[in-house]
């Protein structure tokens, strides 16, 4: 069930489907970084490169912190940073 209000949307959900959601999420922050964060990113370094990419998707981390701590599987949080890592160190030179 979706109820959307003003500035509020309650979702009801399974936790199959909450694990979809979180899923999708994830694999969004990761096309959006292949295709545009890693080229527009102007800092040197990965830390820097990492805070880049959660200001650039503030909101969806909040909500991935969530769904991951109901579902009791943080440690995918840290995957993302490790998928994220990884994409940065491919970026291509200039």
């Amino acid at each position: 069930m979706l109820n959307i209000k003003n500035k509020s949307i309650v979702m009801e959900m399974e936790r199959d489907d909450l694990w979809q959601l979180g899923t999708a999420l994830i694999n969004g922050i990761i096309m959006e970084t292949k295709i545009k964060w890693r080229l527009f990113y102007k800092g040197e370094t990965e830390t820097g490169f990492l805070r880049y990419v959660r200001l650039q998707h503030h909101v969806i981390f909040v909500y991935l912190e969530e769904i991951y701590m109901h579902l009791e599987r943080m440690e995918l949080l840290d995957n993302l940073d490790d998928e994220l890592l990884s994409l940065y160190r491919q970026k291509p030179s200039c």
